[in-house]
């Protein structure tokens, strides 16, 4: 994967976990792959096609986080919605959508370990 230049003021939690999202709450939700998170943000590699969104987009995520560091048998769901505001080239037919939070997680990061 081509590493992409640290833009985050604070320390981010990097996670493989789904993230699904949807450009209206009525729309149809595209499942994507959430690769990390802070309190301003988050980070998901979509498929490059139709589903992607583009700059400047609105979107409602759905996702989950460990409650506890990196402990997956206790996840937190959230929803956030946010605005798109960068999109890298991964490699043919995938992006790197870079999403910041309306409202963001009500919990301070990283989750205590």
């Amino acid at each position: 994967m081509k590493k992409t230049k640290e833009r985050r003021r604070e320390k981010r939690l990097h996670y493989d976990l789904p993230v699904w999202f949807a450009e209206g709450s009525g729309e149809t939700s595209v499942r994507a792959v959430m690769v990390d998170i802070s309190t301003v943000g988050m980070a998901f590699i979509c498929d490059t096609d139709i589903n992607c969104p583009s700059v400047g987009k609105k979107l409602t995520m759905r996702f989950s986080v460990p409650r506890y560091g990196t402990d997956c048998s206790d996840m937190h769901e959230i929803t956030r919605t946010g605005c798109v505001f960068r999109i890298n080239e991964l490699d043919e037919g995938r992006h790197r959508v870079a999403v910041k939070f309306d409202n963001p997680p009500f919990w301070n990061m990283p989750p205590n370990a």
